[in-house]
């Protein structure tokens, strides 16, 4: 039998008897720590580690030594869940993990355990394909975005504009909203870039359009925003309850219409506003909506058929509605009511030039 010596105060010295066999069966076969072997002979830890170098025992790693140590087991799922999470629901181990907020990898060590068959990698591909898609998406999105955070009258301008002039789409998979619009107006180009630059990346593609004047520029404009945005999706024929209900929300809503669909404009020493929409129903609550707020417009009504081929041979698939306002004293009231709201700079001045054609005409006949 060997010593070992060792110190437990600097005035008192303490023999420990252990052999090299004793030693290996411990620290090798058993795999204990030495902190677990000099608790067992009442030392400090270091004696049996300068003990096994003694013996010319391998040391143990820092790797090698956390494989030992026991772990709590943290993932408390039974077979019975497992099977019914996995088998009967179908969740991946991925969504699974998420549950239980652990590494998937814990769940695929937990169907080895218990025994529970693994799908096949296309049966898992085929499983997983939704949320891999969208992860991929968000991952490898290409321009920084910012949220949108107007107010709710900026927000119902955007919904008025974008019904009226815009293309709003999201793919399938994807993290981005893309509102889009051609246009050959440089006044038209500058609003969408106000409203939506600051937000996202713009794209613009410029290209030359034929007309019986001769060519013309002509802007193809992409705004990349974020799902903060998804308010601008709903493409369809309405004006939401929430918007008729507040008069500042649906005349900031008007303003975005007219600025994407409407004119001010003075004709033969007359003023006139026009509205002109293939959406039926926006127009008519517009004309109820204006009704109640004291400012009578024309009856909507048809202004070319749907199926009308021009003179240039484009065909108009549906009924165009026309909305208008010649009555001086009740153009005079919309004008007030509108003009703060609207932003298109060419329709600033349209407006104020038939403010200015209705003035010296007010208290005429």
């Amino acid at each position: 039998m060997s010593l070992i010596s060792t110190s437990t105060s600097s005035s008192s010295m303490k023999k420990i008897n252990i052999s090299k066999e004793d030693l290996e069966n411990l620290y090798l076969k058993e795999k204990l720590s030495t902190r677990k072997i000099a608790q067992r002979y009442i030392c400090g830890k270091s004696t049996i580690e300068s003990r096994l170098k003694k013996y010319n025992i391998a040391i143990r790693n820092k790797s090698e030594a956390l494989k030992l140590v026991p772990r709590v087991e943290k993932y408390k799922i039974s077979k019975e869940k497992l099977r019914e999470l996995y088998e009967d629901k179908r969740l991946s181990a991925y969504k699974i993990a998420d549950i239980y907020n652990c590494s998937p990898s814990a769940i695929f060590a937990k169907l080895k355990k218990f025994s529970i068959p693994r799908r096949t990698d296309v049966e898992g591909i085929i499983l997983t394909n939704d949320e891999r898609c969208r992860k991929i998406a968000k991952a490898v999105t290409k321009y920084p975005k910012k949220d949108f955070n107007g107010s709710g009258a900026e927000r119902t301008y955007l919904m008025g504009f974008c019904l009226g002039d815009m293309h709003v789409t999201k793919k399938k998979y994807g993290e981005t909203i893309y509102a889009a619009s051609c246009t050959t107006k440089n006044e038209q180009l500058a609003l969408m870039k106000s409203l939506f630059k600051r937000f996202g990346h713009i794209h613009i593609n410029q290209s030359k359009k034929s007309t019986k004047d001769g060519e013309i520029d002509s802007f193809h404009f992409i705004a990349n925003l974020n799902s903060s945005f998804d308010f601008l999706l709903n493409k369809k024929d309405t004006i939401e309850k929430w918007i008729l209900k507040d008069n500042d929300f649906f005349l900031s809503f008007l303003a975005g219409y007219i600025d994407a669909e409407g004119s001010f404009g003075v004709y033969n020493g007359f003023g006139c506003f026009a509205l002109g929409s293939y959406d039926h129903n926006i127009i008519n609550q517009i004309f109820r909506k204006l009704k109640l707020l004291g400012i009578k417009t024309e009856t909507p009504h048809i202004m070319v058929k749907g199926g009308h081929i021009d003179k240039r041979g484009i065909r108009t698939f549906r009924d165009l509605w026309s909305l208008r306002i010649r009555r001086k004293n009740e153009l005079y009231k919309f004008i007030n009511l509108i003009k703060s709201y609207i932003k298109h700079s060419k329709r600033k001045i349209d407006l104020l030039r038939v403010r200015k054609n209705i003035i010296p005409r007010l208290n005429t006949l």
